[in-house]
């Protein structure tokens, strides 16, 4: 007797991508005890239906696999949930960074009256390129005295929209306990006056978590950061997102993610990482190994890979341009930002696969990425028969011969399709620091396809938003959908190499079954088949006969995880 189901969604366009690259099309999946007992036909889905079995119309529309976000940083959820946002407030044909400047006074200044109770005031979202060119060729430093106009009175951290830099006002930079007398640090920089003193620009994660931490009262609350969390949650539900993955290694916050999951008020699955840094790889490491599995909870929080930030402004194997070089300040033949000694990269990975962990690399320039292939490649030496996945996180800049290395290794492109438009005017900063001919050459996804990379696909949250169907579009088209700030400028800009677009099948692929693998859950999630759970995602149109150029519109009706409605429009 067949078993019957607790719920049938039919007349629905069911579309899953395997592994393998098979295509699977239904009309009807059933669903009993959170898993899925039938993929099929509406005609063989009536021996599924009894009593009690709740039966959805699904009218036409597409169902399809919970997506995956394969980077992104969930723990961070309150650095933009919590804050001061600036990240859409600037006009890219009409704004001077002067005008950009008065913007962020402003946000920063309403914020700071309504957060009288705050002791530090914190703000995310900016763009380091607004100020080095991107705005109508203009170069303006932006420094503590800007923000020193805004909030006088109590420290102020900005944070940038990417995470890798920050600038500080006068009572930050005092409150953190930096002076002229600073010694030159070996992980990041702090850009300095003519006298010595910080001038409040500070560059690279290590660098600016250990001085953030320095701050008296910068720390959100335990309460601010699980509420900004579970905001987060909510934002991935109602994008249809069921799988995420934390990359930064917050350590304070993953004991608040561990709570959550104990408790039930987490639900969707996350995948955690432990950050290592040059300086002090062995000793934190060290700590990290002797204690690992310690914030696992069940499928619904699992810590199992080792992140590196190899680079920072990309690291390249030829300099920038001379322009970019003069207008910033850095040397003739700068090169970008390569944050760890070779050998001793070489020799943490090492370490870390005989342990038998996964590595996870945030790597953008072709130097970056070409330095962590021969590592990840060296330390695949030490696998010992063991399923160990690797991945490189953005990819911007991979040579040809580097992308058949990843493919021939097995090495995951863990990328954001949000970056693949051709449109470089929209964005101009890899124009401004690298030229036409070398700008061209970023993020061409299809390029590490046909090479044999399997590419999984994130947002890289807070960077940019959480909406697949946005991403999708974008990788498709090689174009800004009309939710982007850039959209106006981007709609009729030249796009380079169009014929790197991608399509549909494999841009639902990279959302979905390679995001699962690349945290080990193929056989767990990421498309539609039995036996597996119940993470599916009810939309408003059938995505297959939606253009391309209109899967920004495609909204979410109804997202279910582990068989359990999450969210509903």
């Amino acid at each position: 007797m067949t078993a019957k189901a607790d719920r049938i969604l039919k007349n629905a366009k069911v579309y899953s991508v395997t592994l393998d690259d098979q295509v699977i099309r239904a009309d009807a999946v059933g669903i009993s005890d959170g898993k899925i007992i039938f993929v099929g036909s509406n005609q063989d889905a009536e021996a599924y239906i009894g009593e009690d079995t709740v039966v959805t119309d699904c009218e036409g529309k597409s169902v399809l696999p919970g997506f995956g976000d394969a980077h992104m940083h969930f723990a961070w959820s309150a650095k933009k949930y919590a804050v001061a946002d600036v990240a859409n407030i600037v006009d890219k044909k009409k704004d001077t960074p002067d005008d950009v400047i008065k913007k962020i006074q402003g946000v920063l200044k309403d914020y700071a009256e309504e957060h009288k109770n705050y002791a530090v005031i914190q703000g995310i979202g900016w763009d380091r390129f607004w100020f080095l060119g991107a705005l109508q060729g203009i170069t303006r430093p932006f420094t503590r005295h800007d923000l020193d106009a805004a909030v006088p009175d109590r420290p102020v951290v900005m944070l940038s929209y990417c995470g890798h830099v920050m600038v500080l006002n006068t009572k930050a930079i005092e409150a953190a306990g930096l002076s002229a007398d600073t010694p030159e640090p070996d992980n990041g920089i702090i850009r300095r006056e003519a006298d010595g003193y910080p001038d409040g620009y500070i560059q690279e994660p290590d660098l600016m978590t250990r001085i953030m931490a320095a701050i008296p009262g910068y720390a959100f609350t335990k309460e601010q950061n699980m509420e900004a969390m579970l905001k987060c949650q909510e934002a991935f539900f109602q994008n249809g997102t069921t799988l995420g993955a934390d990359l930064l290694g917050d350590e304070e916050n993953y004991t608040y993610i561990k709570e959550m999951a104990e408790e039930g008020i987490l639900k969707v699955r996350m995948n955690g990482v432990h950050t290592v840094y040059n300086d002090d790889w062995e000793e934190d490491y060290a700590k990290e190994n002797a204690e690992w599995g310690k914030y696992n909870v069940e499928d619904v929080f699992k810590v199992d890979t080792i992140k590196y930030f190899v680079d920072g402004t990309p690291a390249m194997l030829v300099p920038y341009t001379e322009e970019f070089c003069k207008e910033s300040g850095m040397p003739a033949e700068y090169k970008g930002d390569f944050l760890w000694d070779y050998d001793n990269l070489m020799k943490s990975m090492e370490t870390v696969r005989k342990d038998g962990h996964n590595i996870h690399v945030h790597a953008m320039g072709d130097y970056g990425a070409q330095a962590t292939i021969d590592c990840m490649i060296n330390a695949q030496k030490y696998n010992d028969g063991r399923d160990l996945r690797d991945a490189i996180a953005h990819c911007s800049f991979v040579t040809p011969e580097d992308r058949k290395r990843m493919g021939e290794h097995n090495i995951i492109g863990s990328i954001q399709p949000y970056w693949m438009s051709g449109c470089l005017e929209a964005t101009p900063e890899y124009l401004l620091m690298l030229g036409l001919e070398r700008a061209k050459e970023a993020f061409l996804c299809k390029s590490y396809m046909d090479a044999g990379v399997r590419c999984a696909f994130g947002s890289d949250f807070p960077v940019t938003p959480i909406n697949p169907f946005q991403g999708m579009q974008i990788a498709i088209t090689r174009r800004e959908t009309p939710l982007d700030p850039n959209y106006e400028i981007a709609k009729d800009a030249t796009c380079y190499n169009p014929e790197d677009c991608i399509t549909l099948q494999q841009a639902i692929q990279a959302f979905t079954i390679n995001t699962a693998y690349q945290w080990h859950l193929e056989d767990v999630t990421g498309s539609i088949e039995v036996g597996k759970s119940a993470d599916l995602v009810l939309i408003d149109h059938d995505i297959e006969a939606t253009p391309a150029e209109e899967l920004y519109t495609i909204k979410v009706l109804e997202t279910l995880l582990r068989g359990e409605t999450v969210y509903k429009a």
